[in-house]
């Protein structure tokens, strides 16, 4: 996106092990260096209540699996604003 001028205008990070502390760090500063819009919505979501970088948890998988129906959900446009 970037080498074509776009910015994202949504970003999710999720992760459950030491491994990904690493990713919540360098997305949580993407918009203070300049890498990320200040307008960017950034989620970052460990799985699972411990101590983590990221700003949010979700308590297991099947939580992370209802998140992302509902936005796949709210992704689709309603049926009036299809084209045919």
């Amino acid at each position: 996106m970037a080498e074509s001028g776009r910015q994202a205008d949504f970003v999710l990070c999720v992760g459950d092990d030491r491994s990904d502390e690493d990713m919540f760090e360098i997305i949580g500063n993407a918009i203070n260096s300049g890498i990320l819009s200040s307008s960017t919505e950034v989620y970052a979501c460990t799985v699972g209540q411990k101590p983590s970088k990221a700003k949010y948890y979700l308590d297991d998988t099947t939580e992370v699996r209802t998140m992302l129906h509902a936005l796949a959900e709210e992704s689709i446009p309603p049926s009036s604003d299809i084209v045919t």
